[in-house]
């Protein structure tokens, strides 16, 4: 199957993150034939993380095992969609 890579992003969960006065958006957006999973820091407007993947429930399982992760670390869920 051939991958297309001129196809915009489309988000499919978005979840905002805080510990203290630090925000932090995880998110999994699909582009074309592929699914990304990213942590983009609110301030600065960095990606912290970033990692595709061909097959939906890898990119799922990647971001809750993400999520869980922030959360042992102090990072408290504040909004999700």
């Amino acid at each position: 199957m051939k991958r297309t890579s001129s196809v915009s992003p489309r988000p499919l969960l978005k979840w905002v993150l805080c510990r203290g006065w630090e925000l932090l958006t995880c998110a999994v957006e699909r582009t074309g034939d592929w699914y990304t999973v990213s942590a983009l820091t609110h301030g600065q407007r960095r990606r912290l993380y970033v990692k595709r993947f061909d097959a939906s429930l890898a990119a799922f399982q990647s971001h809750a095992a993400l999520i869980a992760d922030l959360r042992r670390a102090g990072w408290m869920s504040v909004a999700y969609r």
